[in-house]
This record gives C-alpha cells, sequence and structure tokens, in this order.
C-alpha cells in the first residue's frame, strides 16, 4: 500500500491541512472504495497508522482510506474558532474525490470514526445521508458533557452553552427514509466512561427503527479497544477481501 501525506492549502482555513491517505501500490481501472476515517479528542490525521493496523486492513480489502486532521473541533465550525466542519464537508470531500481516484457514489463510501471521530461520523451521517452509506462510531461521545473534564477549551467550540442531545436533534432534521437507508454500527467498551451515554442512544435509534448494529464488548477507551474493533468494522462493510 502507498501511505501519502498531502500537505495542502485551505482556502475555508486560511492556513495549510495535513491529511493522510492509503492506497493500493496498483491502482485499478475503476475508482475506490473510499473510507474516510476520523480521528478523536487530542489526536490528528496520523493516529490511526501509528496505532493500529489499518494500512494492512486497507490492503486486504484494497480500498482507498482518506485521514483528516481537524485539530479539537469536533468536526464543527467552532462558534470561537475554525470552521472545520465546513473545511470537511464543501472544500476536502470534493477535493480529494477530484485528486484521486475515488468513487465518489453513495454505496462506495464509508465513514468510520472513535471517539470525538464517533461524534463525527454520526454528524456526518445524519447531516448528509446522501454520502454515506456504512457509518461506524467507535466509542463515540454521544453526551458532549461528558467530555468537559477533559477539554478546557470546549467553548472555543461550543461557546457558552453545550447543546443537549445535539445528535438526536440533528438526526431528528433529516428525512427519515434517508436514514433507514444508511447501516449503523457502534461498539463501546463495557469500562468505557462513555458507555451510559451509547446505552441511552440505543433506544433513540430503535424508537426511529434505523438499522443500528450496537455491539459491547471488554475493554476501555483506548487504542486497544480500537484496534480490535477497526478489524471487525472492515469485516462488516460490504467490501471484498484480496485474495
Amino acid at each position: 500500500m502507498a501511505h501519502i501525506q498531502i500537505t495542502r492549502f485551505s482556502s475555508t482555513l486560511q492556513t495549510h491541512m495535513n491529511i493522510g491517505v492509503i492506497l493500493p501500490d496498483q491502482l485499478p481501472q475503476a475508482p475506490l472504495d473510499t473510507i474516510w476515517l476520523l480521528h478523536g479528542l487530542g489526536e490528528n490525521g496520523t493516529c490511526w497508522p501509528t496505532r493500529t493496523t489499518i494500512e494492512n486492513l486497507a490492503l486486504n480489502y484494497q480500498v482507498a482510506i482518506i485521514m483528516p486532521n481537524v485539530d479539537r473541533s469536533f468536526y464543527m465550525d467552532e462558534i470561537n474558532g475554525l470552521p472545520y466542519w465546513t473545511y470537511f464537508t464543501k472544500e476536502l470531500m470534493p477535493e480529494m474525490q477530484h485528486l484521486l481516484p475515488l468513487n465518489s457514489h453513495r454505496e462506495n463510501n464509508f465513514i468510520i470514526g472513535n471517539s470525538m471521530g464517533g461524534f463525527g461520523a454520526l454528524k456526518l451521517g445524519f447531516s448528509h445521508p446522501e454520502l454515506f452509506s456504512y457509518v461506524a462510531a467507535l466509542s463515540p461521545v454521544i453526551n458532549l458533557t461528558d467530555v468537559i473534564p477533559i477539554m478546557p477549551d470546549i467553548k472555543r467550540v461550543f461557546g457558552d452553552e453545550i447543546p443537549e442531545d445535539y445528535l438526536q436533534s440533528l438526526a431528528q432534521t433529516a428525512k427519515i427514509d434517508d436514514l433507514k437507508a444508511i447501516k449503523w454500527y457502534r461498539t463501546i467498551g463495557e469500562s468505557d466512561f462513555l458507555k451510559p451515554a451509547n446505552d441511552q442512544f440505543t433506544h433513540f435509534m430503535t424508537k426511529h427503527q434505523l438499522d443500528d448494529h450496537y455491539h459491547v464488548s471488554p475493554g476501555n477507551h483506548d487504542w486497544f479497544f480500537w484496534e480490535k474493533e477497526i478489524q471487525n468494522v472492515l469485516a462488516w462493510l460490504p467490501l471484498k477481501q484480496n485474495v
């Protein structure tokens, strides 16, 4: 696999941004199925290849993986900072699909994230169901108040009032049939401090009859858990293994 680091100037953010990319060494004739792989709080786009075997998994499934960097923004347009959400949805995705041999069809695009990135994956699925067919959130932040103790800069992102039930409210602005067309996957460790909010979120997903696969297994909020679970997620996606 080719592991590429792209540095490009963002007109939205008015600064240079890094994007990690994993591609097959020999590109096929057809555009590649694409995984948009989102990082968590305190990490960046380099964390997945350094902390997990994601490159070997990409080789096994012959899939493109795009790993953006959005700092500590929670994939939001920050109230007192930078418009990272606009950057990701309006600039980064179309630019990468123009620059690289990526399939732009909804059926061939999958969004995955851990922790803050899990929040981002769910947000993208609820906001843009026309872009993704599968959404996977590993140990996702559901209740934003859960991260207040570990995020002293939270007001930069959300302002003085931390929104309650942000993801639930967002989901209710979308057409329910569009959300039902997505396959959803969430996983959480039994000892994870975010488990209570994820358990509760299951009731919301079930109430709206979404195709939500929720898995609880031994583990904590750490890379030991995510390394194991990213393998399960890729096996769940509609990808063919390279034989």
